[in-house]
């Protein structure tokens, strides 16, 4: 990976990659995808900051297909509510041109809104809304969308 950040602080770019022999191992029924992972984020004040990653990866002699092929396009808009507090939307554009990452083509869609809380240094709770779409495919219990309500959390020690 390679990383350029603003003389300001405020900006950075990072270009990651997997690089490998890109070709899916049908003996052993493993991925061997190329990735390449372009992030770009900003701060745009003290407590609002924005990030998009963009993605492309492919994989040759994947069985019954070829080549496979996926594109993503995910962006990050969060504000710092508190100290202990942040809130984050994320909006999200994935193409499995070929159905190959996620067994169903097309371009899905998805919006998601959620909390950072972490009232200790070791606990962060973090709860989230999120609707899923895809109008080329039915990949969500023979539906085209899907809405979600999550809940997780992290423990450091």
């Amino acid at each position: 990976s390679l990383k350029w950040l603003a003389d300001d602080g405020q900006s950075s770019l990072l270009l990651a990659t997997i690089l490998g022999s890109g070709r899916f191992n049908q003996a052993e029924a493993f991925n061997n995808p190329q990735i390449f992972d372009l992030v770009y984020k900003r701060q745009l004040s003290e407590n609002l900051n924005y990030s998009l990653d963009v993605l492309y990866g492919y994989q040759t002699d994947v069985p019954a297909l070829g080549t496979a092929q996926w594109y993503a396009f995910v962006s990050y808009l969060s504000y710092r509510c508190t100290e202990k507090l942040l809130a984050t939307t994320r909006l999200e554009f994935f193409d499995d041109v070929d159905g190959n990452r996620t067994g169903f083509e097309g371009l899905y869609t998805a919006v998601t809104t959620g909390l950072s809380y972490q009232p200790t240094r070791s606990l962060v709770l973090r709860p989230e809304i999120r609707y899923d779409n895809n109008d080329q495919s039915r990949p969500f219990a023979d539906q085209s969308g899907l809405f979600t309500a999550a809940f997780d959390f992290i423990v450091r020690w």
